[in-house]
């Protein structure tokens, strides 16, 4: 009790003064004998007094008495009797001192003396273990539970804005408090405290000291006052020793409740006006996540099982501040754990030894790069790396024939478009943009330079994922037409424009440069429009073109997941990005309709006027679905080509070597794959960090990961996820719900201060959940 131990501060150093002054003042006279101290108790108002199962009369009093006389050097006889004749006998003389939660009052005063008060009984306020409510002034707007008719009851009507609900006994209040009907009860604090200490289960406490006062003291016959001296002695002699704290402690102190539970995290939207897939995030307990959107989503558990959507360490999150060491040094779950990322050089990758799957078949993952086919495919023959990506098109017979060679073929899940942004010019003229949709032989592009396997692109989404070619297929390749419509609007002989690549080996573009100079010379040829070369580091590519900066481009796209909203939405939909200038409305509504479906028959109807829409209006043109490969040394084991680009190299083995090297076409531009979308970053992300569900390997089908299990509610629109327990991070902390939730809010509120990343792009998410929350205007 505070006030208790400021007092007892004050009475030291009342005594250090008094020993100071010692050689100059008088000893005070000694306690003259009392003989034994007759000490009248109604032992009936625990935990003050009361009988236990031997008959002794044990509580906070006895306790107090005990201690004052030890302290005061007397001795003393304890009886229990009635109340109501208690201070009668006092007078009498049958008792010395009545010690019995007597409270001091004046009409007492005028028969019997007391001691300096020993307790204060006085109101105090009781409320759940983690409450705000700390003090009388936190009552307001508040349920606060009385005693009918009490001092508290009263007071809090007085003296607070609180809405007082009223019990006919104070128990009654206890049980509404446990049970959440009630904020907080103000009562007599002995009785709270009573009733607290016999029911844990309520998990009550009790706060602040007593605002009111209801002091009780020891009285004493008024024959009596060396006694009363003895009394007033001994109860500052044990407040000054900490002893009176000790047994108020026992008595009354609150028993050490458990930390209060943190609050479950939740992040909502006010409402989903803002335009986005997500109302809310939330964990419902350490190992239950829920996400409840907008609008139904049947494509929701392949988006989640999506490497951008990989689960990060909140307290790594915190650290790094959502970004710095994040993107080149990660944290994560999976089976391989970053041991060094040499700039330019190799990445390397150990295996992690406390993974809670099957363990890495390699001890240790290299992955290095080149953006020449030929180069990789000469480390592969010469054995100094176990795998490639991309042969070049050309060497696809070489490696077929090759006994020490195996060839994995890989499926043309993919687009190469050339990007047209509408917002610069001459590209913002519509007729500009169709006659460039007409006027590029798109089968010349595939014939020369396009691996076996690939095929010219009717529509912008392989035709293999449902819905992909529904609608009208792509412009045919019509020359004079093309120059026709060049003309009637205003370029009759043609314009100068800049053409954009970044000269990185694709699976939808295995040769950027000469792809761009066959386009280059088609412009010229066929539309008389002069294209000027423009060759790109792979990172200010992407960058410049998610930002809206290229005219015209050569892009594309592999698949993520088997789902049109992989395509379509994160391209084209309210939440892409700007690299084909603004966006078109009609499309918009298209695939949101088109999204909140979940029969396919029923999407597919709308995917015809979505693919219409992006035919009539050209934002891109798409060239191919390119085939592609990777290639192994024939001694590797669990080698495979993903149709999704992300091979999992746990299952590897090379050959039985302790080393596992790959060689991709360029490194990774950053290791926060939450703000990356190039191929070779996301791949790297996917062996050392985890979603809450994968793909299997080498195929496309959704499975449990981080999270065991998941279910959805009927319409699609709340989606629950059960996580896999036991889980550890790299570094070693605990994976619970706080870390998904994190993960996500950190890519969806732009205005969270963590929301950071490598250039703060964060590209994925609004591609395939529409916008931010709090999006900037």
């Amino acid at each position: 009790m505070k006030k208790l131990k400021v007092f007892r501060i004050l009475v030291v150093a009342v005594m250090l003064l008094s020993a100071l002054a010692g050689c100059a003042q008088p000893k005070p006279p000694a306690v003259p004998a009392l003989g034994v101290v007759k000490i009248g108790n109604n032992a009936e108002y625990p935990p003050f007094e009361s009988v236990d199962a031997s008959g002794k009369i044990v509580g906070f009093d006895p306790d107090i008495i005990a201690a004052i006389a030890k302290a005061a050097g007397f001795e003393f006889e304890l009886t229990n009797t009635r109340w109501d004749g208690i201070f009668v006998a006092l007078a009498s003389g049958e008792f010395d001192a009545v010690m019995s939660a007597a409270t001091i009052t004046d009409e007492h005063k005028q028969t019997v003396d007391f001691s300096d008060p020993y307790f204060n009984a006085g109101q105090m306020i009781a409320v759940k273990v983690g409450s705000s409510i700390k003090t009388p002034a936190d009552l307001d707007g508040k349920k606060v539970g009385v005693q009918l008719g009490t001092t508290g009851d009263i007071w809090v009507s007085d003296n607070t804005k609180a809405e007082v609900v009223r019990y006919d006994e104070i128990t009654l209040a206890f049980q509404a408090l446990g049970n959440g009907d009630i904020d907080a009860i103000v009562n007599d604090g002995p009785t709270s405290a009573d009733i607290i200490k016999a029911n844990p289960e309520l998990g009550a406490t009790l706060v602040g000291e007593p605002f009111t006062e209801e002091n009780y003291g020891i009285a004493v016959n008024k024959n009596k006052p060396e006694l009363l001296a003895a009394i007033n002695k001994g109860l500052a002699a044990i407040k000054a020793s900490g002893e009176y704290d000790q047994i108020y402690d026992k008595w009354f102190g609150m028993p050490e409740a458990a930390a209060p539970a943190e609050a479950m995290m939740k992040v909502a939207a006010p409402n989903c006006d803002y335009g986005g897939e997500f109302k809310s995030i939330e964990e419902l307990d350490d190992a239950t996540v829920k996400f409840t959107l907008c609008a139904p989503d049947v494509a929701f558990p392949s988006k989640v099982a999506f490497s951008a959507f990989a689960i990060q360490s909140s307290e790594r999150l915190e650290a790094t501040g959502g970004g710095g060491d994040l993107i080149e040094q990660p944290i994560g779950t999976g089976p391989y754990m970053l041991e060094k990322w040499v700039k330019g050089d190799s990445i390397i990758m150990k295996r992690n030894p406390s993974y809670w799957g099957e363990p890495a078949k390699a001890e240790t993952l290299i992955f290095r790069w080149s953006k020449e086919g030929a180069a990789r495919l000469l480390e592969l023959q010469a054995g100094t790396v176990d795998g490639i990506d991309n042969p070049s098109p050309d060497d696809f017979p070489t490696i077929a024939g090759d006994a020490n060679l195996t060839l994995y073929p890989r499926e043309a899940l993919n687009v190469f478009y050339l990007g047209l942004n509408r917002d610069k010019p001459p590209l913002d003229n519509d007729k500009v943009r169709l006659a460039l949709a007409m006027g590029i032989d798109r089968q010349r592009i595939v014939d020369n330079f396009y691996p076996e396997g690939s095929i010219v692109a009717s529509h912008f989404t392989p035709c293999s994922i449902p819905g992909g070619c529904e609608g009208e297929s792509w412009y045919d390749f019509d020359p004079v037409k093309a120059k026709q419509i060049l003309a009637d609007a205003g370029f009759p002989d043609g314009f100068e424009i800049e053409l954009s690549y970044r000269d990185v080996f694709r699976g939808y573009l295995p040769e950027p440069a000469l792809v761009a100079q066959d386009i280059q010379a088609q412009l010229k040829e066929n539309l008389g429009v002069t294209a000027k070369i423009v060759v790109m580091e792979s990172g200010a590519f992407i960058d410049a073109s998610d930002r809206g900066e290229l005219t015209m481009y050569l892009l594309g796209w592999g698949a993520d997941y088997p789902d049109q909203t992989n395509f379509l939405d994160f391209h084209f939909g309210k939440g892409a990005s700007k690299q084909f200038g603004a966006g078109f409305p009609d499309i918009w509504d298209a695939l949101d309709r088109a999204a909140s479906l979940s029969v396919q028959a029923e999407r597919n109807k709308i995917y015809v006027e979505a693919n219409n829409l992006i035919r009539e209006h050209v934002p891109m043109i798409p060239v191919a679905h390119g085939g592609s490969a990777t290639a192994f040394r024939a001694d590797v084991t669990g080698a495979h080509a993903s149709p999704l680009g992300n091979e999992y190299f746990a299952v590897i083995d090379p050959g039985g070597r302790a080393k596992l090297v790959w060689m991709q076409n360029a490194e990774p531009i950053g290791l926060y794959c939450a703000d990356e979308t190039d191929g070779e970053s996301l791949r790297a992300c996917e062996q050392i960090n985890e979603s809450l569900l994968s793909y299997q390997v080498g195929a496309t089908a959704v499975e449990p990961a981080l999270a065991e299990s998941y279910e959805a509610n009927a319409d699609l629109t709340e989606w629950t996820f059960h996580l896999r327990q036991g889980v550890k991070f790299h570094d070693g902390s605990a994976f619970d719900a706080t870390d998904v939730v994190m993960s996500y809010v950190v890519q969806w509120d732009a205005a969270n201060p963590l929301h950071v990343g490598r250039d703060g792009s964060f590209t994925y998410f609004p591609g395939l959940f529409g916008q931010f929350l709090n999006a900037p205007q």
